[in-house]
């Protein structure tokens, strides 16, 4: 059936525009880029390019969408699993690295929200109790210091070309935002 969604020239076509705004975006920001640039990359239409999608930010939100698809899966396992639940994330991001990285360093994706959020209502009751702290605000802040090392670790293994494997990685990200500072 000739334009369904199912229909591998559809979706090879779709996912050379994705190949091509990918690589626009390691140099150039969501909102500098053009839908002529992207067609120019992905050596595509404009009138190919509307068929699928209404401007850049739409093929943007596609990418982020199909990501956080493979993720989802994993992200409703409890946090005294937090390694369980990381190493089969970081197997997907390993599948999608240039994906990964742009999604999750780029301000306008809701990526990284979408896979830390599950994490934070666990981790801020043992802030409570480590810390003392009662004050809501107080604990967002202590969680956004522990998530950004764990983001950071994440950001740095995808730079660094993912030697080291997953286990290794969740362990690091797990101790970080589970165990806190050592005391």
């Amino acid at each position: 059936m000739s334009g369904t969604r199912d229909n591998r020239r559809v979706q090879y076509t779709v996912s050379r525009f994705k190949a091509a705004l990918l690589q626009i975006l390691e140099t150039k920001a969501l909102d500098d880029v053009t839908v002529t640039e992207i067609c120019r990359q992905a050596d595509l239409n404009r009138g190919t390019f509307y068929l699928h999608f209404q401007s850049p930010l739409a093929l943007f939100e596609q990418i982020e969408t199909d990501l956080l698809n493979e993720i989802q899966p994993y992200l409703s396992v409890k946090i005294d699993d937090m390694t369980k639940m990381l190493v089969p994330i970081l197997k997907v991001i390993m599948q999608h690295p240039q994906a990964a990285t742009i999604l999750l360093t780029t301000p306008d994706s809701s990526v990284l929200q979408k896979i830390v959020r599950p994490i934070q209502a666990q981790t801020q009751s043992r802030y409570q109790t480590w810390y003392g702290e009662t004050d809501k605000d107080h604990l967002d802040y202590y969680y956004t210091f522990f998530i950004s090392g764990a983001v950071g670790v994440l950001t740095m293994w995808l730079k660094r070309g993912m030697q080291e494997p997953p286990e290794q990685i969740a362990k690091v990200i797990e101790n970080v935002v589970t165990k806190g500072a050592p005391h």
